[in-house]
Parts: structure tokens; sequence; C-alpha cells
């Protein structure tokens, strides 16, 4: 099963803000190359420039669609929590000790963060759920560094169903 880590208003805002970037690229994209050749400018001067930006732009729209996109999912033996391109971790149902919601309002600054061998993994500090593990487990982050961490603490739209989804899973598995 999947479960989605934004809920869909912040999904909508997401899509939009990436419509947006685009939009604005497209409307200066127009507007500077009209002005360029009403000024008879050599254009072969700013198409590096350009590049650069229109690679950029994708760059960062392709992130913000990765980070819409993240969801967590229940497969047969273990959790895979993705969180766009900015990492994953995959914890076997086994190695699950503690699942509970987490309701602290001191975490780290918004996205992916591995702080005290915690993995924080959350934009919000709404449906937060905490694992804590009975052993490390390898967290992929930034173009497949590798971190160990024993505790994951992120965010998912339907909090209660995940948590009793997730126990069933777990108390299916053998220890």
């Amino acid at each position: 099963m999947k479960y989605k880590t934004f809920t869909k208003k912040e999904r909508v805002l997401l899509y939009f803000l990436i419509l947006l970037i685009c939009t604005v690229l497209l409307v200066s994209f127009f507007d500077v190359f009209i002005d360029i050749n009403e000024k008879r400018i050599h254009i072969l001067d700013t198409l590096v420039e350009w590049f650069l930006y229109v690679f950029l732009v994708m760059v960062f729209s392709g992130f913000l669609l990765s980070l819409a996109n993240s969801f967590h999912e229940l497969n047969e033996d273990r959790l895979i929590l993705r969180f766009g391109i900015l990492g994953f971790m995959h914890i076997r149902y086994s190695d699950i000790s503690v699942i509970s919601e987490y309701n602290e309002k001191h975490i780290p600054l918004g996205g992916m963060r591995i702080l005290k061998n915690t993995c924080y993994m959350a934009f919000a500090k709404r449906s937060l759920v905490k694992i804590e593990l009975k052993k490390k487990v390898r967290v992929y982050y930034l173009f497949f560094l590798k971190r160990w961490v024993d505790t994951a603490i992120f965010s998912v739209e339907k909090r209660e169903e995940f948590i009793k989804e997730l126990n069933k899973k777990a108390e299916k598995m053998p220890q």
C-alpha cells in the first residue's frame, strides 16, 4: 500500500509552484529575446546564459516534482520511506521496535535531516510518525550517500490508517 507524504493541498501548491516557475521562465524568455532582436545584439552571447537558466529551472522543478510525488510504501516484508530525490530508506518489519505518533513541535527545519542517529523526513510538524528500530538501518540521501540511523521520524498523509496497517504488517513478521 502507498501513502503520500504530503496532503492534497500541499501537493497542489507544489504543482502550482512548478507551473509558476515554468511560466516565469517562458515569459522572461520571450521578453528578453524580443528585446535582443530589436536591439540587434548578438544572441550567441546570451545563449549560454539562457541554457544555464533553463537547466537550473528544470532541476529545481524536477526537485519540487519529486517531492510532490514522494510516498511511503508498505510491501510484503519491508517499509520503504521515500522523500523525493532527497533520500529513501528500507526498513524490514522485523527490525521495527516501536511505532508511534510523534507530536513534538521541536523538529529540525523542513526537509531531510539526519541528526544523532535519527532521520527526519518532514516539512510540516503535522501527522508525524516515529519508528524506533532494533538495529541501525541504512539511509540513502542526496544521490546515494549513506548513513546509519536507529530512529525515523516522517510525515504521512493518513497517519492513523498508516500506523494501523504498519502494526498489522509488523505483527505478522517473525521476530
